[in-house]
């Protein structure tokens, strides 16, 4: 009798055990599908309001001056072509946080790619038409600045680096203000001006 409760005990122990273990499984499995556990849901929603605003600022100072209103600018999306997807994803591997919008029948990857944000433009076949990164006044050609500081009035106001494929030397778009006005030239690392169409 001793030995029959015994065993009725360990079986019952065993099946508490083990329908507890499959209760953790199913826990865990959720977790891992889940984005920010409950504890760090405040931090996360945080960093994502922090992410949001640098992400904002930086479209703003990289489509400044493309578009008149703000109903014209990028618009997000989530349908990308494959073949766009692919080519990012091999000429970008190490890039975190992409978010992706469509501007002008372009695709657009706004990412970090180490301490720089930059917005990567991609023709619908997969091809990149360029990539730009806001820099600060210190990065760009000394030709460039010795050009634009040695104009009278002409406060610089920002720089965007614009990476093209297949061409050797960067464009920089240097946005000025003169007479309180903002206007946006392109230079090349010689000090040139140069045309580029957005």
């Amino acid at each position: 009798m001793k030995q029959l409760l015994i065993l009725l005990f360990v079986s019952i122990l065993s099946t508490a055990i083990s329908a507890q273990g499959n209760s953790q499984a199913k826990t865990k499995a959720k977790d891992k599908s889940a984005p920010v556990t409950s504890t760090d849901q405040g931090k996360g929603k945080e960093k994502n309001n922090d992410d949001v605003k640098d992400r904002s600022e930086h479209e703003k100072k990289i489509w400044e001056g493309t578009f008149t209103k703000a109903v014209d600018g990028p618009k997000p999306s989530k349908n990308q072509p494959a073949k766009v997807r692919v080519t990012f994803q091999r000429d970008y591997p190490n890039a975190t946080n992409v978010s992706w919008s469509k501007y002008r029948g372009d695709w657009t990857a706004t990412f970090r790619n180490g301490l720089w944000m930059s917005t990567a433009v991609y023709h619908a076949n997969g091809d990149r038409r360029d990539t730009r990164t806001p820099i600060n006044k210190e990065s760009i050609p000394k030709k460039i600045f010795d050009i634009i500081t040695k104009k009278p009035d002409v406060q610089m106001d920002g720089v965007i680096k614009i990476e093209v494929p297949r061409v050797i030397k960067d464009i920089f778009r240097i946005k000025t203000v003169v007479d309180g006005k903002p206007q946006y030239v392109y230079y090349n690392d010689e000090g040139l001006t140069v045309q580029y169409n957005y």
